[in-house]
C-alpha cells in the first residue's frame, strides 16, 4: 500500500468511528428517554440506525484495507452490507420527507400522521432497502475492486452500476427534492402572519415546520454534494470514455464516510429533544466539576 491508500483508509476509519459514536449516542438517548418517543424522533431514530449500520461496516472495511486482506470469502457480504446501508440512509431521509409532507400539506388527513402510518412507511422502506441489492449479490456482481481495495459493484458492470446508483441515490434524491419543493411551495401559497392569525399553536407549528425543512434540506444537500464524485467518475469513464483514475474509488468512499459522519452529527443537532437531553447531560457533568475546580483555585493559599 502506498501513502495515499494508507491515509485514505485512516480517514475512512476516523470518519466512520465518529459517525458510529454520533449514531450510537442518538440511539441511546431515544431509547432511554420516554419523552423522546414521538413520531418525528422515531423517523430520526430510523435514520440513526441506518447510519450506525453503515458506519460499523465501513469501520470493518477500513480495517480490512489497512491490513490488506484482499479478496476473502466475506468480501461480497461486506459489499452487500455497504450498498444496503447507504441505501438505508437515503431511503430513511426519503421517509422523513414523506412524513413532513403529510404533516404540512395534508394536515387535515390525521390518519397519515399516526404512529401506525409512520411505522408502516419505515417497514416498507426497510424491506426495499434490504432487498434491492439482493439480485446483485446473487448474480455475483459484487466483487473485489483491486484499485480501491474494497468490495462493491464494478463500474465496468454498466447496467448493474446504473441500477445500484439509481435505487440507492438518484431516485431517493429526486423524490426528496420533489417532496420538499411541494412543501415549500405550499407554505409560500399559504403564508401565516403573526398580526392576522389568531391560531397561535398552528402558527408556532408552521414556524417549526419551516425550520425543520431547512435543516433536512441541509442534510440532503450535504449528501448530494458528498456523493458527487461517484457521478463524476461514472460520466467520465462511461460517457466521455476517459481512462479511470486509479484512486477514484477511494475518493468516492472517503466522501461517503465523511458525509455519513456529518449527517449523523447534524441528525443530533436538528432533533430538538435529543439535542436538549445531550446538552443538559453534558452541562450536568461538566459544569459542576468546573465550578469545583474554580473554587479550589480561589481557596488555594498564596505562598
Amino acid at each position: 500500500m502506498d501513502v495515499f491508500e494508507i491515509l485514505s483508509s485512516l480517514f475512512m476509519l476516523i470518519c466512520s468511528i465518529f459517525g458510529t459514536i454520533c449514531a450510537f449516542v442518538f440511539i441511546i438517548i431515544i431509547i432511554i428517554n420516554h419523552q423522546c418517543h414521538t413520531v418525528n424522533n422515531l423517523l430520526a431514530f430510523n435514520c440513526a440506525v441506518a447510519g450506525f449500520i453503515t458506519s460499523i461496516t465501513y469501520i470493518c472495511q477500513s480495517i480490512y484495507q489497512l491490513i490488506d486482506i484482499g479478496n476473502d470469502i466475506l468480501c461480497p457480504l461486506r459489499g452487500f452490507i455497504l450498498h444496503t446501508g447507504t441505501g438505508l440512509l437515503y431511503h430513511s431521509l426519503c421517509v422523513i420527507g414523506c412524513y413532513r409532507l403529510f404533516v404540512t400539506v395534508y394536515s387535515t388527513r390525521r390518519f397519515l400522521q399516526t404512529n401506525n402510518c409512520a411505522i408502516s412507511m419505515v417497514a416498507i422502506q426497510w424491506f426495499i432497502s434490504c432487498t434491492f441489492v439482493v439480485p446483485l449479490f446473487i448474480t455475483g456482481k459484487i466483487q473485489y475492486q483491486v484499485n480501491g481495495r474494497i468490495c462493491g459493484v464494478l463500474m465496468e458492470e454498466e447496467w448493474s452500476f446504473i441500477y445500484l446508483i439509481s435505487i440507492a441515490f438518484v431516485f431517493p434524491l429526486i423524490i426528496i427534492i420533489i417532496l420538499y419543493t411541494k412543501i415549500v411551495k405550499y407554505m409560500k401559497q399559504n403564508p401565516f402572519s403573526t398580526k392576522n392569525s389568531t391560531n397561535i399553536p398552528s402558527q408556532y407549528r408552521r414556524q417549526s415546520e419551516l425550520r425543520l425543512i431547512r435543516r433536512i434540506c441541509m442534510i440532503i444537500t450535504t449528501l448530494f454534494i458528498l456523493d458527487f464524485p461517484k457521478l463524476v467518475s461514472f460520466i467520465a469513464t462511461e460517457i466521455l470514455l476517459l481512462p479511470p483514475w486509479p484512486y477514484m474509488i477511494r475518493v468516492d468512499r472517503m466522501f461517503i464516510t465523511f458525509g455519513i459522519s456529518v449527517t449523523m452529527l447534524v441528525n443530533i443537532i436538528i432533533t430538538d429533544d435529543v439535542r436538549k437531553v445531550l446538552t443538559s447531560t453534558i452541562m450536568k457533568y461538566i459544569v459542576p466539576k468546573k465550578r469545583v475546580q474554580d473554587i479550589n483555585v480561589i481557596k488555594m493559599p498564596i505562598v
